[in-house]
């Protein structure tokens, strides 16, 4: 049997928007839509990537939406993305099918 906290009405509604958040991010990623994606951030956003988690300084540092177009379209020469929600991994390829795999956590059956 499940143990689930109690939560406010309000911390609900600002889950929820934190997860349509993602899930729209990754749904403009599967279609290549550099410009919904760059609609997701403020103006003013601090974009920071590290790729390697050994190393504290980034590898790139961006400072403005705008400045966001390049990454995203550059993602363009990548025939599928791969997007982790929870406990979901969703392969998407670039045509029209899709891959869901749900992972088993304990107490599934």
């Amino acid at each position: 049997m499940s143990n689930h906290a109690t939560i406010s009405p309000g911390e609900a509604a600002d889950r929820l928007a934190i997860r349509e958040l993602v899930e729209t991010y990754a749904h403009c990623a599967d279609r290549r839509d550099a410009k919904g994606q760059m609609s997701l951030f403020t103006a003013d956003t601090d974009f920071v990537v590290y790729m390697n988690s050994k190393n504290p300084t980034p590898s790139q540092a961006l400072h403005s939406r705008e400045a966001l177009a390049p990454v995203f379209a550059g993602l363009n020469k990548y025939d599928a993305t791969t997007h982790f929600l929870g406990q979901s991994t969703i392969f998407t390829q670039p045509t029209a099918w899709r891959i869901t795999l749900r992972s088993k956590v304990e107490g599934d059956a």
